[in-house]
């Protein structure tokens, strides 16, 4: 703020119309530079000021933008721990050792220390109804690929409804493939699905449960002699229905499942692929449908197993197997009994097992595809979610791969220990 010289002047206009001597023109000059020296100080006043309001302003600036960013990472973090008290992250990590001990069936006796299994699962709840869940997987056979195991969206509140909607990929509800054991019962060998799916179910409290669900498979049919193939469409589909019921002593589940075409599992699907009916493209001539029954209780101490897993019809000569030109109609079974108890302070399970297969000799390459086998466990709680256990199998192999391939054919122990840890 500046004080105008036209003030000045008209101040000095004033005084210079009065007639005045000598002495009063000094004395008015002296006042005059007295005036001026004030005005020059005030000005310097108004400019200090001026300074101060400056960085008054500039304060309340940086202030404001400094609140601006902390409500930004406020907010920032506020999403952060809703997105962290809605996230669930687990896993689990194998190491296997095995030995085999192969009488003409894989050609050798081999043993190995390998990485069986890494699972990566996230699962995240987007309020009270919609809820997101991930699952990682490498498998030693995967050929060191970290897969999207499984990757789906359910829509569900057990509050309001005992439905869901769940809808991506996922092992569809055909066998429960339970197991005591290190390696996979027959039945899952036979019956485990997984497909990009769209399915909806019900849990009630009474324990009843039961889904239905549509996909579009990979092993497809084609009629008139294997000719086309040109129905490549949502025409697969399954339904299951179970009851479950949990008391102090006692634990029951018993259910049932229907899958439309069992050749979608994923070994089955495999072996249609490799013989390519259909030029180049794996097809059948007509879907054959499959049946899964299981019954698993807990009575105390003891845990008892029963899986069936069956095609209810014959598949068509060679639409499996590369070995065998006979009609198949594949089945499974798998029973086993464990009991469970402490010792030296540690949670242990021992367990006995048969597993038994019909038509399954697919092809004479995997000792995956057994007659019959024997199995005996025990597993034991070392420390906070870790667990060791070992296992031996043995296995027949099929007289029918063994007159194809012209060797003894006959068994195979197989000796493991696997360390796990749950996180």
């Amino acid at each position: 703020m500046k004080l105008k010289p036209i003030a000045l002047a008209l101040i000095c206009t004033g005084i210079m119309t009065q007639p005045v001597l000598a002495d009063d023109m000094s004395e008015l000059r002296a006042q005059l530079k007295a005036m001026q020296e004030q005005m020059q100080m005030m000005q310097k006043k108004l400019d200090a000021q001026d300074v101060v309001l400056k960085k008054q302003e500039k304060t309340t600036s940086e202030i404001k933008h400094q609140q601006a960013n902390r409500r930004k990472d406020s907010d920032a973090r506020a999403v952060a721990h809703q997105v962290a008290d809605s996230l669930s992250v687990g896993g689990v990590i194998e190491v296997v050792a095995n030995n085999t001990d192969s009488d003409g069936w894989s050609g050798e006796n081999a043993s190995d220390i390998v990485l069986d299994t890494f699972e990566l699962s996230l699962e995240a709840s987007a309020g009270e109804w919609v809820s997101g869940n991930v699952l990682f997987l490498y498998e030693d056979a995967d050929d060191d690929n970290l897969n999207v195991d499984e990757a789906f969206i359910t829509i569900a509140n057990s509050e309001v409804t005992p439905f869901y909607l769940s809808a991506g990929r996922l092992y569809v509800p055909f066998g429960n493939f339970e197991t005591n054991m290190i390696s996979d019962p027959a039945t899952l060998t036979l019956g485990e699905t997984r497909e990009d799916v769209a399915q909806v179910g019900f849990e009630s409290e009474g324990g009843f449960y039961g889904s239905a669900y549509v996909f579009n498979g990979d092993a497809d049919e084609a009629k008139g002699n294997y000719t086309s193939l040109d129905n490549n469409t949502i025409d697969n589909y399954g339904l299951n229905f179970g009851y479950a019921m949990e008391n102090d002593n006692f634990n029951l589940d018993v259910g049932a499942g229907y899958i439309n075409n069992i050749a979608t599992s994923d070994t089955l699907q495999d072996a249609v692929g490799e013989i390519g009916r259909c030029a180049g493209d794996g097809c059948l001539d007509d879907y054959v449908g499959g049946l899964s029954l299981h019954a698993i209780a807990t009575i105390g101490s003891f845990n008892l197993i029963g899986e069936y897993v069956t095609a209810m019809d014959d598949f068509e000569a060679n639409e499996l197997s590369s070995i065998s030109s006979k009609k198949l109609k594949p089945k499974a079974w798998n029973i086993e009994g464990a009991y469970n108890f402490e010792m030296a302070g540690k949670e242990t399970t021992v367990a006995l097992g048969y597993q038994k297969t019909k038509d399954m000799y697919l092809d004479s390459e995997t000792t995956d595809f057994f007659e019959k086998a024997w199995l005996a466990s025990i597993s034991v709680g070392i420390l906070e979610n870790t667990t060791i256990a070992a296992e031996w199998r043995h296995a027949d192999g099929y007289s029918e791969v063994k007159n194809v391939v012209g060797n003894d054919f006959e068994d195979e122990d197989l000796l493991q220990v696997k360390l796990s840890y749950q996180f």
